[in-house]
């Protein structure tokens, strides 16, 4: 998917990538699970297992056409007909981005098969191909580019994965359940026809799927991300905000749950980005606009120095609550690299908006007005 490009007046890192990070994640995860086991030692030579075992560092390396080429030389010696092989190639296809290429390889994974747990794994590993490309293209296209004197603007458009293509969800379901049918026992396969089932909003059908998953595995890695999805399916769809705590300058303790209820402005921030200094009065003036008990701001600093943070924020008086992320885990946790950058989350712990970088045209609070209005029409008018 071919993004603009993006312009930024105080842009220390990359922007994002294509994919969220727990995306990546969960396919990282997943190679190894479908290499591990799948080929027999007694079947393959020597060198074809060193070659395998290239592929596999490389790819935890993140030297992915490393890794691809020491798959394809160890499935070259197996006259291109190696389970492994294929499915190491498939893998970093995946991460490399080249979905038609990841889908055609898992395809030859799929014939290479020698057995129903190795079909099982071949049809999940395509499965989670389909369910990584229309994902990952909602959420690339979760914002919409507005560049404009020297900034980039970025708002959520509404509904992106339902408006995904529905074929691709639907051959995906179709690998999945295919998995489910040759290893009816494994939850893994369960769970990723859940997910697919609650993305195609068929909530029952996922909800069942997903109670399949925790009998088989209560205490599983994704048995909390379960719980929450049959209880409330949006969460399988939306983009919730993940969940922190912090001990904001004046000592009290803040989390994103006890904030349930209110609209939070977390404002991500430094005493050296000039834009982000400009915008300070402007953000006095957001604190004045909505009452506490319906908009909270949180301003999360990228300052190097302690003392030098604690003394501007005395200086300028920003009484509102503040907190320096000296070991950049908040900043981590909502992937910031540009500064500054606003997150709104509703009332539900939604991300609503997301506005990077500064706008010469227009306050930080005009910007917010919009998606505040939206979420409080009852406020700020």
């Amino acid at each position: 998917m071919n993004t603009q490009p993006e312009t930024y007046r105080c842009d220390y890192g990359r922007g994002r990538n294509l994919l969220p990070v727990a995306i990546l994640l969960l396919a990282f995860l997943a190679f190894a699970w479908h290499l591990d086991g799948q080929e027999s030692d007694s079947t393959l030579d020597p060198g074809t297992l060193g070659l395998i075992q290239q592929g596999e560092d490389a790819f935890k390396a993140g030297h992915y056409d490393k890794a691809e080429a020491a798959f394809r030389k160890a499935n070259k010696l197996q006259h291109d007909a190696c389970y492994a092989c294929w499915v190491g190639i498939a893998q970093t296809r995946e991460f490399m981005k080249d979905y038609a290429g990841a889908l055609k390889a898992s395809e030859k994974a799929l014939k290479a098969a020698t057995n129903d747990e190795q079909r099982a794994s071949a049809h999940e590993l395509r499965g989670e191909i389909l369910r990584v490309e229309v994902t990952g293209e909602a959420h690339s296209a979760m914002f919409e580019h507005q560049v404009s004197g020297g900034y980039v603007e970025l708002r959520p458009s509404a509904g992106q994965v339902e408006k995904a293509s529905a074929k691709p969800l639907a051959a995906a379901e179709q690998e999945f359940r295919a998995a489910v049918a040759l290893a009816q026992d494994n939850a893994t396969y369960h769970l990723a026809l859940a997910r697919i089932l609650f993305l195609e909003s068929r909530d029952d059908e996922a909800k069942q799927e997903a109670q399949r998953y925790l009998q088989l595995a209560p205490d599983g890695h994704d048995s909390k991300w379960a719980r929450d999805a049959i209880e409330n399916p949006r969460r399988a769809r939306e983009r919730f905000a993940p969940d922190f705590e912090v001990t904001t300058l004046s000592g009290d303790t803040v989390s994103l749950s006890s904030l349930r209820g209110k609209f939070v402005v977390l404002d991500f921030w430094a005493t050296w980005c000039s834009p982000c200094r400009e915008s300070v009065g402007e953000l006095k003036d957001l604190t004045r606009k909505y009452s506490k008990d319906d908009v909270v701001l949180l301003s999360v600093s990228a300052d190097f120095d302690g003392k030098e943070w604690r003394s501007y924020i005395a200086q300028r008086k920003m009484d509102w609550a503040q907190y320096w992320d000296e070991d950049t885990t908040i900043r981590r946790l909502f992937d910031v690299h540009v500064f500054p950058t606003y997150i709104i989350i509703d009332r539900d712990g939604v991300i609503r908006d997301r506005i990077m970088g500064m706008n010469d045209k227009e306050s930080v609070v005009h910007r917010l007005k919009q998606t505040l209005q939206t979420l409080t029409p009852e406020k700020g008018s």
